[in-house]
């Protein structure tokens, strides 16, 4: 990425094949490293759905992964950004000589920024692997580039900077914006990540899954049915308002004959406070930190418009301010969307996906409704 120049005269030359590597090295660490991890759920199928049942076993997956739209132009523009920091960095007098002005008074200042762009690009070809998880780092070099375009033009205004310079740098700049600003608008709009739903192993069962005393959530199914609430990460102020929800219609839940079992993505000992701050800390519980089943279950990741989106702000503020429920630390992904599924004997027979993390799922209904003999559509 390109700037207007600095007057001042360096000393000495900093090493740039080492800055060059700093800034690479900076820039991958910055992408997710969800790009590197290839998650187990995806060896094999884990989950069928067909009318009101899903069976652990076979999968039906969502497409959302937009990698597969994106990730070329991200390549695309990643590989530009690339042959301009190269030819700024090996070539640094070569623009000016064409375009007839002066050379850059710090020359090493004008490879720093070909360093940066270079470095840039090569960060956006990790990304395009997976853009949805790597927002943040296509969001930092869009506003980069934009506000680097808007000195340039306000250098120009002054008489700081010649005029053909200036627009020469303003367009290259402006030339990634467009593309980049489809994506961001995109991918705010879209779920997050690519990886949901994911299906399970196949040699993984629900008596796998254990609660914090060791009981399977398969063989608690076969003693009861089973209402399994998904939380939302731990300091999420909604998974406060779910427990909340949940405490208030405790006796009623397992009055209808129901046993609650709750899903969160933390560890146990740090889950633990918060279960005993609404006093449901007798309910079972299962640590799931790879959200397997959730995804098996069909739960996708929210969009960011469904997390930071301005129709949220409302209610969290009701909630974290005037319900008194606070936040905390993230523990779990940010994205996940919850759910509350009722599992009898090994299968689920219906449940509540959520279309907002603030939904309040009727749980009783689920209970009620949701039963072997009269299976829920969901």
């Amino acid at each position: 990425m390109m700037a207007p120049l600095l007057c001042a005269s360096p000393r000495r030359r900093l090493p740039l094949p080492l800055v060059f590597f700093a800034c690479v090295l900076y820039l991958s660490a910055s992408a997710d490293y969800h790009v590197f991890r290839i998650a187990p759920e995806f060896r094999a199928a884990g989950v069928r759905e067909s009318g009101a049942r899903i069976f652990i076993g076979e999968v039906t997956l969502n497409n959302n992964d937009k990698s597969l739209v994106f990730g070329p132009l991200l390549k695309l523009i990643g590989a530009y950004l690339i042959i301009v920091g190269a030819s700024m960095l090996l070539a640094p007098t070569l623009l000016f000589r064409i375009l007839g002005e002066a050379n850059p008074a710090p020359l090493v200042l004008w490879r720093w920024l070909g360093v940066m762009a270079a470095a840039y690009g090569f960060g956006l070809g990790l990304a395009a692997l997976q853009p949805g998880r790597n927002w943040r780092l296509l969001l930092v070099g869009f506003l980069s580039m934009l506000f680097v375009a808007l000195l340039t033009l306000a250098a120009i205004s002054r008489g700081g900077i010649g005029s053909t310079l200036g627009w020469t740098i303003i367009i290259i700049n402006l030339i990634p914006l467009l593309p980049m600003g489809i994506v961001l608008t995109q991918l705010a709009s879209a779920p997050a990540g690519a990886d949901a739903p994911a299906p399970l192993p196949e040699d993984m069962k629900l008596d796998q899954y254990k609660t914090q005393e060791g009981r399977s959530l398969e063989s608690l199914s076969h003693e009861a049915p089973v209402l399994l609430v998904l939380l939302r990460h731990l300091g999420c102020t909604f998974c406060r308002e779910t427990l909340a929800d949940i405490a208030a219609r405790r006796q009623e839940i397992e009055s209808a004959g129901a046993r609650l079992v709750f899903v969160h993505m933390g560890e146990d000992a740090k889950a633990a406070y918060l279960f005993e701050r609404y006093r449901l800390e007798d309910i079972p519980r299962i640590s799931d930190p790879e959200a397997g089943l959730y995804r098996a279950l069909g739960l996708p990741r929210a969009s960011l418009l469904q997390v930071y989106g301005p129709g949220m702000w409302k209610y969290v503020i009701q909630s974290v301010l005037l319900d008194g429920h606070g936040m905390g630390q993230i523990v779990g992904d940010r994205f996940q969307m919850p759910g509350a599924f009722l599992i009898h004997r090994g299968s689920v027979v219906g449940g509540f996906r959520h279309q907002r993390i603030s939904d309040h799922p009727d749980y009783l209904s689920i209970v009620r409704c949701a039963s072997p003999a009269e299976e829920m559509p969901y």
